[in-house]
């Protein structure tokens, strides 16, 4: 059976439902439609519709259904119960389609091979209003929590020869190396990289554990930083030239749409009294992501309460990735963009979820800070300034709701599920993400408050928090392009250096003022 594109719209007594039947011939006697309490089915072969309405509705002769043919719609009304009640996330269609495992069905759903306990739900009526949901919203410890070490090599699998191996660790091993959304999956990273993905950049990303792909993220973000490209892209900001194809000045003062949306409501609101303010922003989805809603997952997600944080931090990690992109390129997407976003957010990169920065204690200040080192790193403009106004846009973005995040992450979710080789970080990690964010499982109490936490983040990091380690002849630029003529070498430039941003940033003034004042007493 086909699950037919529909769209529901509401008014104080009815909801209106208008299923799309295209290329079949229409036949009324096949049409078979039921409402019993919040259930509703649409049945026209091969068509097949199964709701769950919030509220119940009734099935009485105010009911009506017709068929338009210029649409080729089949146009729906039916009563509520309750007249007046209001029916929310009528336009989160991937919310409404029936559970797989409501009761009298059979619940027909992969299992990892790490089994999760049967649980069965129960069929408890949400009604939680807008104001209730934001205030009750989830805070979150951003603490890092400290886990009993292990050895590396009990997690990966047994030496035959060691009978005395503790059991427990290798129970550990099959869970250790899988990743994605809540570290469900494997076998699908590596024969992308065979196929030439050249996002990835684990060695092996098929048999490196959960905390290796942090330290060798670490690693090579040290090694792949470049202080002088950094340097340059500074100068190329802070003096601006004729000449200067890189138009730093652009980029930071381009609008952000959806910022400005959020920017234009909020600014509405403030001039309304506080008690005819609304809760949340109201955002309209188009034809296009009513249809990507409904291709979504159809699951129900056993989360952990210590792994929900995880989630939040992959979902602004990839908003920074995301909002990068759309600043750098001033909001039109290219042939690059999809691998931009992929390098900048560690969870596709090197499938890191653990987000460790610089030995900080605050795992959103370590995806703060990563976020910022990648951005400094991959990208084609290269700017502290520039990374701050994308954090920027991701608080707004939070501010704004739920519903503008999906906006930007189904967004997002299209430049890699029609890419031939990225498709697999769609498979991973936005597939499940959106389904997941369009479910009750995420609050607009829990993105506000997300929002204020980063907030608060975002503006304690200064250029001093962000630093690379380099050997000591990269760390001086081999004495010539960031330190000067003049510069002294290390003794031992194998040595490694903490380079801050700031550092390079005072060795750039510095060689930019000696190179001024040799061109103001040569002329």
């Amino acid at each position: 059976m086909i699950t037919p594109f529909f769209t529901i719209t509401q008014t104080g007594e009815f909801i209106y439902i208008d299923v799309k039947i295209s290329h079949i011939r229409f036949s009324a006697p096949n049409i078979e439609m039921t409402v019993n309490n919040e259930l509703f089915i649409f049945s026209l072969p091969p068509y097949y519709l199964r709701l769950r309405l919030p509220y119940p509705c009734v099935d009485d002769e105010r009911a009506h259904a017709e068929f338009d043919s210029k649409s080729e719609c089949v146009k729906i009304k039916i009563p509520k119960e309750i007249k007046g009640q209001f029916f929310p996330d009528l336009d989160l269609t991937a919310k409404l389609l029936a559970r797989a495992n409501e009761p009298g069905q059979v619940q027909s759903q992969d299992v990892s091979a790490s089994a999760k306990p049967m649980i069965e739900e129960l069929d408890v009526r949400n009604e939680v209003s807008y104001d209730q949901d934001l205030e009750e919203g989830e805070t979150f410890d951003w603490e890092v929590k400290q886990e009993v070490p292990r050895n590396p090599a009990l997690s990966i699998g047994r030496n035959d020869d060691d009978d005395g191996q503790d059991e427990s660790s290798l129970l550990l091993a099959p869970r250790e190396l899988k990743y994605g959304f809540n570290n469900q999956y494997d076998g699908i990273i590596g024969v992308s990289v065979s196929n030439g993905n050249d996002i990835n950049g684990l060695g092996d990303p098929e048999a490196t554990p959960q905390t290796d792909r942090v330290i060798e993220r670490l690693i090579k973000e040290n090694i792949q930083f470049d202080p002088e490209i950094y340097a340059a892209d500074y100068v190329s900001e802070k003096y601006p030239s004729e000449d200067d194809d890189k138009g730093f000045t652009e980029l930071l003062a381009w609008k952000n749409p959806l910022v400005q949306k959020f920017l234009k409501w909020y600014k509405s609101q403030q001039q309304l009294s506080e008690a005819e303010r609304a809760a949340v922003m109201p955002v309209e989805f188009t034809t296009k992501e009513q249809e990507q809603m409904m291709n979504l997952p159809r699951k129900t997600y056993l989360i952990d309460d210590e792994y929900k944080p995880t989630l939040l931090l992959t979902m602004i990690c990839l908003l920074f990735a995301y909002e990068f992109d759309a600043r750098e390129t001033e909001g039109e997407h290219n042939i690059e963009s999809a691998w931009t976003i992929g390098k900048i957010a560690p969870q596709f990169a090197f499938l890191d979820a653990k987000l460790v920065a610089n030995d900080s204690q605050n795992k959103l200040r370590a995806a703060v800070i990563t976020c910022i080192r990648r951005s400094l790193t991959f990208p084609y403009h290269r700017s502290f300034a520039l990374s701050k106004k994308v954090w920027d846009d991701v608080y707004y973005i939070l501010r704004g709701g739920k519903r503008l995040v999906l906006k930007a992450l189904l967004d997002l979710k299209e430049l890699f599920r029609f890419h031939d080789i990225y498709y697999v970080y769609d498979k991973i990690w936005m597939e499940d993400l959106c389904a997941y964010l369009v479910s009750d499982n995420v609050s607009e109490g829990a993105i506000r408050n997300l929002a204020h936490d980063l907030k608060k983040e975002v503006a304690n990091v200064s250029e001093l928090d962000i630093t690379f380690e380099k050997s000591g002849a990269s760390a001086t630029g081999d004495g010539d392009d960031i330190m000067g003529d003049d510069a002294t070498p290390l003794e031992n430039e194998d040595e490694m250096v903490v380079l801050s941003l700031k550092d390079i940033q005072d060795m750039v003034e510095s060689s930019y003022q000696s190179f001024s004042e040799n061109n103001n007493n040569s002329s």
